[in-house]
């Protein structure tokens, strides 16, 4: 459950500090960053057209329990509370039980989970604000890879603390832009999947280098699909599957032919407003696939932000919810519920459980509904 505090400031104003949602699992989780050196050229985002270097973030089980503590940098939390028209600490005091530079669990060896690659959307909010969705995987005995493009993110920080500031949430790019985005965002996939080795060795972290699955949010949930079709040749690590998070399908994988067939496992994950847009890219995608694929729709006047850690601070400082609007909590329960679920059936941990999509599911999850289905996922 959602938890507020509120701390007494010396000027005698209140300032409310919002917890994430507790984890389900038995482990803590870790995080360590790395900055990976790659030459982006004709980068869209980068001042001088060239980019350079990767913000990667590892979270990792482990043994130490974490404190309550802030967890979203200064120069990030300070942008949204502007953006918002917030109090000052409103973002920037949320806490989450993240322990940077913690000691890896000794027993990570014994799972052989899937090692999971996330993308996060463009303009913001960057890879750190889904932290209620990774902490929760990392508490199951997941490890998580965040890959953040500099540039691209209102703010990003670097391991030395170095801020990056980048394209604000209001930015509209035009159609090479965001195409242009979309590409480089699947040669940022490519080329940290082939330093999985390498990070693993410099951070002591034991990854899955033989087995991987993608995720993302809004441009980053197309680019995990589209890296099926990007990547297809690669067999080291292999894909597993993906799952897009309420992103519009971008092309080769939004293509009226089999060759948007990614013939792997994939999971569309999205809110309400992709029904008021008419998104037809999701339904067709799942279509032409010959590998299990769903579509399903979280209802309840969902928007976008409501899978990220922005649903928790909106509706706990009062900006939104209400008026039949799905309770952040709630929302934070189903999205961690199937997702973890897709990746424990793909890593073979479990079976379709929830995301059968049977009369008891629907009960128990009456939000969700089962849109589409590839003919292979139909019980």
């Amino acid at each position: 459950m959602l938890s507020l505090n509120i701390l007494f400031c010396a000027l005698g104003t209140t300032v409310s500090s919002l917890s994430l949602p507790p984890t389900t699992g038995p482990f803590g989780v870790g995080s360590k960053a790395w900055v990976l050196d790659k030459v982006t050229k004709n980068d869209p985002v980068a001042s001088d057209g060239v980019g350079k270097s990767l913000l990667l973030n590892v979270y990792y089980p482990t043994q130490d329990t974490a404190s309550p503590r802030r967890y979203i940098w200064d120069g990030l939390a300070t942008y949204f509370e502007d953006y918002y028209n917030v109090s000052s600490g409103a973002f920037g005091n949320t806490t989450a039980r993240i322990l940077d530079g913690a000691p890896v669990h000794p027993d990570c060896d014994d799972y052989a989970l899937p090692t999971l690659l996330w993308g996060p959307p463009f303009t913001g909010p960057p890879s750190q604000m889904f932290s209620s969705l990774f902490s929760d995987l990392v508490s199951q005995g997941y490890m998580i890879v965040t890959v953040d493009h500099p540039g691209e993110q209102p703010y990003l920080q670097y391991p030395n603390g170095t801020g990056v500031k980048g394209l604000g949430k209001d930015f509209i790019p035009d159609g090479d832009f965001i195409n242009r985005v979309h590409e480089y965002r699947l040669e940022d996939n490519a080329a940290v999947l082939d330093a999985l080795p390498m990070l693993q060795k410099e951070l002591g972290v034991p990854l899955n280098l033989t087995h991987v699955a993608l995720f993302g949010h809004s441009l980053g949930g197309s680019a995990a699909l589209n890296q099926l079709l990007y990547d297809k040749n690669r067999k080291n690590p292999q894909i597993l599957g993906s799952i897009d998070i309420d992103g519009q399908v971008f092309p080769p994988a939004f293509t009226n032919d089999s060759s948007a067939d990614a013939h792997t496992p994939t999971l569309l994950l999205m809110s309400e407003e992709h029904l008021a847009v008419g998104d037809f890219s999701l339904a067709q995608f799942v279509t032409w696939q010959t590998d299990w694929s769903k579509y399903l729709i979280i209802h309840g006047k969902t928007n976008h932000s409501d899978f990220t850690d922005l649903g928790v601070l909106l509706q706990g400082n009062g900006i939104t919810g209400g008026d039949g609007a799905i309770k952040a909590e709630r929302m934070v329960e189903i999205t961690r519920r199937f997702v973890r679920t897709f990746f424990d059936m793909i890593g073979k941990v479990g079976g379709e459980g929830i995301l059968s999509g049977s009369d008891r599911v629907k009960k128990e999850w009456p939000e969700v509904e089962f849109a589409s289905s590839a003919p292979s996922a139909v019980p």
